[in-house]
């Protein structure tokens, strides 16, 4: 799976954060919105591309992580009146320190790697084949990630989840620049047209906020 067509799939995440935004946030969501909701679905179909008899359940990895994803900003907005955006990054981080030693316990030495999907692969591989060299890669993606989280997570403590979550539609212009240079990918016709639904769809759900006058900041901001 190239680079644009996991991101494409991935921000189907700003429909399902319109889902639990009206679930769990009382956001009243029109026909209109939840029109533009299952056309963005629809582009997240056309990204990418089932074969029924083939199908590979690991395509559907990068709308799972949408999902926790847009669970994980809806939590961030229920809590925001309690815990400021550094205490939600430190949960958010020991969270993961915890999980991510315990997969290297159970599965860092590549035991498990026993699949042919090359995803699957990458996820279950051994895990340090040169240290020295994975360690200073990793702190430095660790402070991007850092960075990267407290301004996203500032952003939904401020503002309206299903409006914040329009500017992230920038990182599929990104996957496909740095896919294009890093890696040699080149995105299918299917991938571009799919999101292009997909940002359409997004955009769309934009507008019907401003057009009903929700707040797109918060009266009393969090921070």
């Amino acid at each position: 799976m190239s680079l644009a067509m996991a991101n494409a799939l991935f921000f189907s995440s700003p429909f399902f954060i319109s889902i639990f935004a009206k679930l769990f946030l009382k956001e009243n969501i029109g026909i209109k919105r939840w029109s533009a909701i299952f056309v963005g679905f629809i582009g997240v179909y056309i990204v990418l591309n089932p074969d029924f008899e083939n199908f590979k359940f690991v395509n559907l990895a990068p709308v799972a992580c949408a999902l926790c994803y847009s669970a994980s900003m809806i939590i961030l907005k229920v809590t925001s009146d309690k815990d400021n955006v550094y205490t939600q990054l430190s949960h958010l981080y020991i969270g993961a320190i915890i999980i991510s030693i315990l997969f290297y316990i159970f599965a860092g030495d590549g035991k498990f790697n026993s699949f042919t999907n090359p995803s699957m692969q990458f996820i279950f591989r051994k895990w340090f084949v040169n240290p020295k060299e994975a360690w200073p890669i990793i702190f430095f993606m660790g402070c991007c990630g850092a960075l990267a989280f407290a301004l996203v997570f500032n952003a939904y403590n401020k503002g309206s989840p299903s409006t914040v979550s329009l500017f992230e539609y920038s990182l599929i212009l990104y996957s496909i620049i740095i896919g294009y240079l890093i890696f040699d990918e080149s995105p299918t016709t299917r991938t571009l047209i799919g999101a292009s639904i997909i940002v359409l769809s997004g955009i769309y759900i934009y507008f019907r906020e401003k057009v009903k006058n929700n707040l797109i900041v918060t009266e009393n901001p969090i921070r």
